[in-house]
């Protein structure tokens, strides 16, 4: 909704004034789950990666190392978005639609989601968060 605030404390201010607390809790679920899911994706997946990596570069491994980790982040972040993006969409869904149109429960919003558009309605945003 552009042009509804005129800037970070003027929306700070209004929430607080129309929400108060709870407006700057909304979507906490969906942010707390798609922020692990990622965590544990670059993370975990990073230290598995890195060592497909060392293996197959055998006895040239110290050669290529560095090219080893880059790649193994790149992996690593690629599964990551994957397991955040159904989590941020859910988030997002909730915070920009009007209110009253769309449920503030994480687990309802989840489910309303999958129910209506499918798994595609959960990566729409997946190519954005790869281009940046």
């Amino acid at each position: 909704m552009p042009g509804l605030y005129k800037g970070v404390g003027d929306g700070f201010k209004t929430i607080n004034a129309t929400e108060g607390f709870k407006g700057f809790t909304l979507g906490w679920l969906p942010t707390l789950v798609g922020y692990s899911a990622q965590g544990f994706g670059k993370f975990g997946f990073y230290e598995i990666f890195k060592d497909v990596y060392r293996n197959a570069a055998g006895k040239n491994e110290p050669k290529y190392r560095t090219v080893g980790f880059a790649v193994s982040s790149a992996c690593a972040e690629f599964i990551a978005d994957i397991l955040l993006c159904p989590w941020e969409a859910t988030k997002v869904r909730m915070q920009t639609s009007e209110p009253g149109t769309f449920t503030n429960s994480g687990v309802k919003a989840f489910q309303t989601i999958s129910a209506n558009e499918g798994s595609a309605g959960f990566y729409k945003g997946i190519r954005p968060l790869w281009a940046r």
